[in-house]
């Protein structure tokens, strides 16, 4: 009997529901199986499962050791497939997460060629809040710059620059004055991204500020895109977050030269005793293809 064995034993039962085909799964007996679990009970000193004839139900202190093993076994597993594959062969899941206009904006345009590159890697993309501090579920975390995270625990790097500007639909600025200048977004309706209410203040390159408003506001990026492709009103977004609608003329610039300053987007990835080699694959892959001239609202 050995650790290891017992919890991938035990974990395999909860997940099939019953001993006969989690037997049949690890490829043994349901008595090998049953005494597994009675080992690691033993070990443990606690009850995993309730166990009769007809059902397996887990105790509380059953579902708190499943929840933590499950996952550490999956690490295990993890670190040995990085530790004996090339870089070609790795496998397993990547678990990313990403403010919802990156992951449905930028991400998920590059995935397709992510996995052409490497077959054997599956993504899980989770949505996060911007400013939330990383996450030790996920293994690469994607934010602007963060300065309290815990630098013990995570490593940070930077994936690239960004910038955001005025972007519309041809329908909108159709038969209206053009635009010259900043002072003239303030005569236009801004479809404002946030919750900060329909008349925001921004600043921008050369400490300019501008108060924008307009009557449609949203958290949601893939409506503030759609409402400005509908002929809504004038976004204030990152090239990236708009580029397939830049591509088909959906939108066009709005005085292409006025953006807000500089700023940067990070990975962060947990610190590990061992090299994890798919997050660093991944991050290298989003520095190569994401275009730094271009932003991203996030």
């Amino acid at each position: 009997m050995d650790w290891i064995t017992c919890t991938t034993s035990f974990v395999t039962v909860v997940e099939q529901g019953s001993l006969a085909q989690a037997a049949n799964k690890l490829n043994t007996s349901s008595s090998a199986l049953s005494k597994r679990l009675s080992w690691l009970e033993k070990q443990l000193g606690v009850q995993l499962l309730k166990r009769t004839t007809r059902s397996l139900t887990m105790t509380d202190a059953g579902r708190l050791f499943y929840q933590r093993s499950a996952r550490l076994l999956e690490d295990w597993h993890q670190m040995l497939a990085e530790t004996t594959s090339t870089y070609g062969e790795v496998s397993g899941v990547l678990r990313i997460g990403a403010p919802l206009a990156v992951g449905s904006r930028l991400l998920v345009n590059y995935l397709a060629e992510f996995f052409e590159t490497y077959p054997k890697i599956q993504v899980e993309l989770h949505t996060i809040t911007p400013g939330q501090l990383p996450d030790l579920n996920l293994d690469v975390f994607i934010s602007k710059e963060l300065t309290d995270f815990n630098s013990s625990s995570y490593i940070a790097t930077r994936l690239f620059n960004f910038q955001l500007g005025f972007y519309a639909a041809p329908s909108y600025l159709e038969g209206k004055p053009l635009i010259e200048n900043p002072e003239q977004l303030a005569e236009h309706n801004c479809l404002l991204f946030g919750n900060h209410g329909h008349e925001q203040e921004y600043t921008f390159a050369n400490n300019q500020r501008l108060r924008l408003k307009g009557n449609f506001t949203t958290q949601n990026p893939e409506a503030l895109v759609a409402a400005a492709v509908a002929g809504m009103g004038i976004i204030l977004a990152g090239g990236n977050t708009v580029q397939r609608e830049l591509s088909k003329g959906l939108l066009v610039p709005v005085l292409p030269e006025l953006k807000q300053p500089m700023n940067s987007a990070y990975a962060y990835y947990p610190k590990l005793d061992y090299n994890h080699v798919k997050t660093k694959l991944f991050i290298d892959f989003i520095k190569a293809k994401a275009n730094p001239d271009n932003g991203m609202a996030m």
